[in-house]
């Protein structure tokens, strides 16, 4: 089942460009790998240190190995160490109604 995954967090003070640029060349992989639909960073109007990542996969399990992958190549303790505590990642069946 198609599933949409927010990953959010909130950055240190003076990361957001570091991590849009990170974002930017990461997600050169991401929108290239198997099952991946589509990859989007928002930050809040409100806050600008708090990002979402909107990601549309095929399944739960298509996630889990991207997910996997991005452990071993550095890019999730890259990310974590731009945050100020670890980030969240929840996971939702697309429904169609």
């Amino acid at each position: 089942m198609t599933v949409n995954v927010l990953f959010e967090g909130n950055l240190n003070a003076d990361e957001v460009n570091n991590f849009t640029e990170l974002c930017r060349e990461a997600f050169k992989v991401t929108r290239a790998y198997d099952g991946c639909h589509s990859i989007d960073l928002t930050y809040n109007v409100e806050d600008k240190n708090n990002w979402v990542l909107t990601e549309i996969w095929d399944s739960k399990e298509h996630y889990e190995r991207y997910v996997a992958f991005r452990i071993e190549d550095g890019t999730v303790e890259k990310i974590t160490s731009m945050c100020i505590e670890a980030p969240s990642i929840r996971i939702y069946d697309i429904v169609s109604v």
